[in-house]
């Protein structure tokens, strides 16, 4: 079996063509590369055929004589691949192709405060959900995302205490396309709930943001601790339910909030009435 760097290869087999080559074209996640150019040179550079490839990706081209030659296939948004390839008379040799896109997507992941995000992922999706193009970003976070074709895409990044963004953008004709991602930072609100001193187990604790809706609540454990996760940035209001009610003014700029709560009445009444 013949093997060749990015192309699938099989055994030559008997057939009624005269000394034809052919096979698919497609891209790296299978879908088939329509009307791709063809043309077959000798070892001296010079052009003996030349054909174009089907709507549906599939190709047959042949050579004058029996012999070794060069295929190459180009085709619009793609870069072009060379192969090698044997013609020998009374068969056809089956070779699939694949084409990497030729364009780029490509940007720099930032917080709002113009911050770099090193390490954040993005991937790039099309329309029907399937990944084709996926990267890291660098300590400048800059990312680039090479062989996006032209068309629709969604784009998702993904970074550690950071809340998770996606968009959808159009990759114009030309295949190139910058894209900045702005990411808000996600923060802990974490803190001890307690009365007369002791730690208040069960306690439920709500966190609302500015328009009074909740976006996170908890329940202490049996040390009186609480934690709420993935908040983004801004001012919240804490309300812890004990008897009487507790509530709490909080802005969170950093990774990990502490808040601590004193409730004001004795812990063993709020044991008998949770």
């Amino acid at each position: 079996m013949q093997r060749l760097s990015g192309v699938a290869s099989e055994p030559i087999v008997a057939a009624t063509g005269d000394r034809t080559i052919g096979g698919r074209i497609g891209r790296a996640n299978g879908r088939a590369v329509p009307d791709a150019v063809l043309t077959l040179i000798d070892q001296r550079g010079h052009q003996v055929s030349r054909a174009t490839g089907g709507s549906d990706g599939t190709y047959s081209i042949e050579s004058p004589t029996p012999g070794a030659y060069v295929l190459i296939v180009s085709a619009s948004g793609h870069q072009p691949a060379a192969l090698n390839v044997t013609a020998v008379d009374g068969f056809t040799q089956h070779v699939d192709i694949t084409l990497q896109g030729d364009g780029e997507l490509m940007g720099v992941v930032r917080t709002a405060a113009r911050e770099p995000v090193a390490g954040a992922t993005v991937t790039v999706t099309d329309l029907g959900g399937e990944v084709v193009g996926a990267a890291v970003t660098a300590t400048d976070g800059a990312y680039s995302c090479t062989g996006v074709l032209a068309g629709t895409y969604t784009l998702v990044a993904v970074a550690e205490r950071m809340r998770p963004t996606a968009t959808t953008l159009t990759v114009p004709d030309t295949g190139r396309f910058r894209f900045d991602i702005e990411l808000a930072p996600m923060a802990m609100l974490w803190g001890t709930v307690r009365a007369d001193g002791r730690a208040v187990h069960g306690a439920l604790v709500t966190v609302l943001d500015w328009s009074g809706a909740a976006v996170g609540t908890a329940r202490t454990d049996a040390d009186g601790r609480y934690a709420v996760a993935d908040l983004p940035e801004g001012e919240y209001t804490v309300v812890t339910r004990g008897y009487p009610l507790v509530t709490g003014q909080v802005t969170i700029t950093g990774s990990e909030v502490d808040h601590d709560v004193r409730l004001g009445f004795d812990i063993d009444e709020f044991a008998e009435l949770s």
